[in-house]
């Protein structure tokens, strides 16, 4: 059971890092306006801006991966709900917040700098419900 544990958490890792390369190759990916010099300034505010969300973003994506581990103690092993919030509870949490604002933000201001990191942190929770329902079935099974 533990080599399983650890194997889930380097695929984990493996898609925490695949998803963080392809969320900076996409901000990377946003051209700059060549018009003016105030088009400019807010350029560089965006890509500094877009520099923070993906540092965060990988941060919670490590954080999430790590209470992976706490599935070693059998109460929480054998409680599927303690079991399910070890493998998406934070990454459930992020998309709720971030999904809370970037609604707020669209409804507000029609434009929201969180979508690029909603999108890859839905992709992110749909890889650990994946890794949760592949755990269940193996503790079922055992």
């Amino acid at each position: 059971m533990k080599k399983m544990i650890l194997r889930l958490w380097l695929v984990n890792l493996i898609i925490s890092i695949a998803l963080y390369v392809s969320y900076r190759m996409v901000i990377a990916g946003i051209k700059p306006m060549d018009t003016t010099l105030l088009e400019k300034i807010l350029y560089i505010i965006d890509v500094l801006l877009n520099l923070g969300f993906s540092i965060i973003y990988f941060a919670m994506m490590v954080l999430g991966s790590l209470t992976f581990f706490l599935n070693r103690i059998e109460k929480i092993k054998n409680n599927p709900l303690l079991s399910f919030l070890t493998f998406s509870g934070i990454p459930f949490v992020c998309v709720i917040f971030l999904a809370a604002d970037v609604s707020m933000n669209i409804c507000q201001y029609n434009e929201s700098p969180l979508k690029t990191p909603l999108v890859f942190s839905i992709i992110y929770l749909l890889c650990t419900v994946t890794e949760f329902l592949m755990f269940r079935k193996k503790v079922k099974n055992s």
